[in-house]
């Protein structure tokens, strides 16, 4: 299993939705507290990845990226234009099943991890987001560098984007989402179908 798939395991549905739609506000970030924010956010992602027994592990991180994301927000960025057409129920069920798919992700993906290391290099502006470049290794696996977007969202600092490699995974994951629904006639009933399969085949393997 390669380090950048863990990344991708943990972060995967962090992408950022735009937040004016949702209801929350989002404000540009001094770059010094985007890099104070994502340097404590790693030092925390390290301490529960490293720490001794596994048994516990996994809860806490999903805590611990419930609160250093925006994830009630993520799940309409990545359903994109699909809400306008989604129905209340449909829209209730895929937050839920994208809340769930987080959890399963973040299981089954940190089962392989100790001895993570995460090294802060810097930071860079781009449009309203703060990028915090860092550098991610542990034994056994090739270093992966992750830019974390960060920006002030309903007064505090928040992830509203992860590059990894290169990729955006709020772009990624939106455009995962849309081909599974114009592969299926513009059907959202069919992302929630491939949403629980997903969750079932991770839930097997956890």
């Amino acid at each position: 299993m390669h380090l950048r798939r863990f990344i991708l395991g943990v972060v995967a549905v962090t992408p950022m939705l735009s937040l004016m739609a949702a209801g929350a506000s989002a404000d540009p970030i001094a770059p010094a507290a985007a890099q104070a924010f994502i340097t404590s956010a790693g030092q925390q992602l390290t301490g529960i990845v490293n720490a001794p027994g596994s048994d516990d592990r996994a809860t806490q991180l999903r805590t611990l990226v419930n609160q250093i994301v925006a994830v009630d927000v993520v799940g309409d960025y990545v359903l994109g234009r699909y809400i306008n057409i989604a129905t209340p129920d449909q829209h209730g069920k895929f937050q839920d099943l994208f809340h769930q798919l987080l959890a399963y992700n973040i299981t089954f993906q940190i089962k392989a991890y100790q001895g993570l290391s995460f090294t802060v290099n810097g930071t860079k502006v781009q449009g309203d987001d703060v990028i915090v470049d860092t550098t991610i290794t542990a034994p056994g696996h090739a270093p992966a560098d992750v830019g974390w977007a960060v920006e002030e969202v309903a007064g505090k600092p928040q992830i509203v984007d992860v590059i990894v490699a290169g990729t955006s995974l709020r772009i990624t994951t939106r455009n995962d989402y849309a081909s599974v629904i114009t592969d299926n006639g513009g059907n959202v009933s069919a992302l929630l179908t491939a949403m629980r399969a997903q969750i079932q085949k991770l839930s097997s393997a956890s």
